[in-house]
């Protein structure tokens, strides 16, 4: 089966957070772009609730996040980058959502 992939700005969320396109809960991956064409983020979705993994990049095509999500919470490891690339933060999440470990470091890469 072809994972469904949509422009993120076709899609509607709805007060709930709930993510809907062409009117139906959305089951695929919306792709946002900058406007040179770049992606930007993808996020997966099941039923217009975040749940897969999901990535956004900065302008410069560096990583600015990354992790999974399954029915809209956080699970398995969330990383952040500083602008420069150096990793800033890297979050462990249970299979619940509920938060496991969280380590830091400043964009010298130094254990903040």
């Amino acid at each position: 089966m072809n994972e469904i992939r949509v422009d993120e700005d076709d899609t509607e969320m709805d007060e709930t957070g709930r993510v809907f396109y062409q009117d139906e809960p959305f089951t695929g991956v919306t792709v946002e772009k900058a406007r040179d064409g770049s992606v930007v983020s993808t996020y997966s979705y099941f039923a217009g609730y975040p749940d897969g993994p999901f990535k956004e990049w900065r302008s410069n095509d560096q990583p600015r996040e990354e992790g999974t999500m399954r029915d809209g919470r956080p699970v398995g490891i969330l990383r952040e980058w500083h602008p420069h690339g150096q990793l800033a933060t890297e979050t462990e999440f249970d299979d619940h959502g509920s938060l496991i470990r969280k380590n830091s470091w400043t964009e010298d890469g130094t254990p903040d």
